[in-house]
């Protein structure tokens, strides 16, 4: 156990360059092979006048057996942060099999009235209320359960707290516009509807997820796996895994299709170079030699390109995606990490020195260098001729006026941002933070953070299902 969080750690300082990770005291990985992932999200989907803060110390599920499984949890809750958004209460491992009913342990409560705060009594142990809520855990599978309070009637006789709440689990007849984020520390993919911003389900990956894209028919959604070497292919009907791409030997990051989706290009930071995967027999047919440590890829469907951000060698190489031969080889700034298409133009974002380049098309020559933030680790195409770039040690995405190749406009986000996408119809832009380990979603009529979504641990890629 601790060579592979060792081993972790090393993995992802070589792929993202980080130079600290942050520490979680909850275990997310099985301890045992039948076991299953489970979330649990905590909403109010009500406004009350009084504000109720408890400690859950402890939760509890009944199987089908009869047997009661503890889970090892101590949470304060505060009914002030549930407004008009969710609280992810905790992520954990339950044996394979089915369950009837759940508990929760409150050590304490309190409730505040007219400006003046007050103890509540709570149940004594083995006097909590028992929730009926039938669900299965299937091994190696991951499920969320919501659960919704009801502040209002969780008081009795003005003094004791028993907290009334509904749960549900997640369905499979999901079929509104979603997100889809990958949790490289969780093992797992958190799925968003993004009408809403709320969380509708995870779904269980491979090891170590990081790049994710959609198919241009928007019925597949692929993970890159670096941590077990594969892509997995998920279902976006069937809110599950249909397939594993296994035959590739390499650790893929970051993932482009083809404008047809007739191809998928994933970049392989540890062999220097860049997989073909037939999407047709869901093989790779092709390996392309690129530079040191390729991250970032871009597909170019008017030029018929493959654009791949080579970290260590400073550059980016140019893909002729008919022969798979590398034409050329840009040099830009330091440690290039992402890429993106605008128009007749090719951004860069270069993390080690804090700048993006600017690269003509199909000339292949940098015209511009401007300076952004601190460490960019993403380059997002937006709207109104904006480019979005995250700063991971500002904590803070920068808009850049495109016809200008000026930063425009500055916003605070969460802790190391990286990954973007945007919600052109909406004109939302969701932003994953990777040590805050939730997504900043930007109102971009009103430039400002509109709300945050928790997800797993470490999140990275994230992918939005087109309309």
């Amino acid at each position: 156990m601790q060579r592979m969080a060792i081993f972790y750690v090393v993995m992802m300082l070589a792929v993202t360059g980080l130079t600290s990770c942050a520490s979680s005291p909850r275990s997310t990985t099985p301890q045992r092979p039948d076991e299953g992932q489970v979330f649990i999200y905590l909403a109010c989907s009500q406004e009350s006048a009084v504000d109720i803060t408890f400690t859950i110390s402890g939760m509890s599920f009944l199987t089908n057996q009869g047997e009661w499984i503890d889970v090892a949890l101590e949470r304060r809750i505060d009914s002030a942060e549930l407004t008009e958004q969710q609280l992810k209460l905790s992520e954990f491992y339950l044996p394979a099999g089915r369950y009837e009913r759940m508990k929760w342990t409150v050590s304490e409560a309190k409730v505040k009235r007219a400006g003046k705060t007050f103890s509540l009594a709570v149940a004594a142990p083995g006097e909590e209320d028992v929730l009926d809520i039938e669900f299965v855990v299937f091994r190696r599978e991951s499920l969320t359960l919501f659960v919704d309070w009801d502040l209002e009637a969780s008081v009795a006789d003005k003094y004791l707290f028993k907290p009334r709440i509904t749960a549900r689990k997640q369905g499979i007849e999901i079929t509104r516009l979603l997100v889809y984020v990958t949790n490289s520390g969780s093992d797992c993919v958190t799925v968003i509807d993004r009408q809403q911003d709320w969380v509708v389900g995870t779904i269980a990956v491979g090891r170590s997820p990081m790049g994710v894209a959609t198919s241009p028919d928007q019925t597949k959604v692929y993970v890159a796996n670096f941590g077990s070497n594969s892509i997995s292919v998920i279902d976006k009907a069937a809110m599950r895994v249909i397939k594993t791409i296994s035959n590739f030997g390499y650790s893929p990051a970051e993932l482009a299709f083809s404008g047809d989706g007739r191809w998928l290009y994933a970049t392989n930071p540890n062999s220097d170079n860049v997989s073909v995967i037939d999407t047709a027999s869901d093989v790779v047919i092709q390996r392309i030699e690129v530079g040191q440590r390729p991250t970032g890829i871009a597909f170019d469907p008017d030029r018929n390109k493959v654009y791949v951000a080579n970290r260590a060698s400073h550059s980016v190489s140019i893909i002729d995606a008919e022969t798979y031969t590398v034409e050329d080889a840009v040099t830009v700034g330091l440690n290039p990490s992402a890429v993106a298409i605008y128009e007749d133009r090719l951004y860069v974002a270069n993390s080690g020195s804090n700048n993006i380049s600017f690269i003509e098309l199909p000339s292949y020559v940098v015209v511009e260098t401007i300076p952004v933030g601190q460490r960019p680790l993403w380059v997002q195409t937006g709207l109104s001729r904006r480019i979005y770039v995250a700063n991971g040690d500002n904590n803070e995405v920068a808009f850049i006026y495109a016809s200008m190749g000026e930063v425009t406009r500055h916003i605070s986000v969460g802790d190391l941002p990286s990954q973007m996408g945007v919600d052109p119809v909406r004109r939302k832009l969701y932003v994953v933070n990777r040590l805050s380990e939730d997504l900043s979603v930007i109102d971009l009529v009103r430039n400002k953070v509109k709300t945050v979504i928790q997800v797993g641990t470490k999140p990275y890629g994230i992918a939005l299902i087109e309309e």
